[in-house]
């Protein structure tokens, strides 16, 4: 698929069928072969049982990025790939990791920091949670992570850096992505 095509695509398409196409799709971009793609998600699967979903989304899905900073670019070697994990457990334990964090050190952080951590509460507030956020070291929830997403740096996604997004449910991932699909057809 050309960018041409892709944006032809996107801004024909209705934005709701496009998200929910792209999570429950059987390949992706990064890996377009359906029997490697199931194997690389029974993996992640593995690690989070509670999960509604899971799927490689953003240009590792549909091969160009969506966010505006990066201008339609096209998936290459140093793209990042990104997991989507439905999962409210998972959820509702990170985000209240980083409120008690938030609630207890907030005032005692650098400005940077703090506004790191404001930027955090803005990504929950539109759908989703990472543990790479919680800015605390020790945080056996974000060693956890940076453990996962080590281990999903595999030869399937060509050792590129994984990053999981934690969504409480299916309706707010597909909200999520269906706010970017709708922002791409105005661009």
């Amino acid at each position: 698929m050309t960018l041409d095509d892709f944006l032809v695509l996107v801004k024909s398409a209705n934005p709701l069928e496009l998200a929910e196409e792209s999570l429950h799709r059987n390949f992706v971009h990064a890996i377009p072969e359906e029997a490697t793609y199931s194997s690389y998600l029974d993996q992640v699967r593995g690690d989070y049982p509670l999960a509604d979903c899971i799927a490689i989304m953003g240009s590792g899905n549909w091969k160009f990025s969506l966010n505006p900073k990066n201008n339609f670019s096209e998936y290459h070697i140093k793209s990042d790939i990104d997991i989507a994990v439905v999962c409210r457990t998972s959820f509702e334990q990170t985000w209240a990791e980083l409120r008690i964090y938030h609630r207890t050190k907030f005032y005692s952080l650098s400005h940077e920091k703090r506004s790191q951590l404001k930027r955090s509460g803005e990504n929950v507030y539109a759908g989703f949670v990472s543990p790479k956020w919680i800015p605390d070291k020790q945080s056996g929830t974000r060693y956890k992570y940076m453990i996962n997403t080590n281990k999903y740096s595999n030869a399937d996604v060509g050792f590129r850096v994984v990053n999981l997004m934690y969504f409480k449910n299916i309706e707010e991932t597909l909200d999520y992505y269906v706010r970017g699909f709708l922002h791409a057809q105005q661009r």
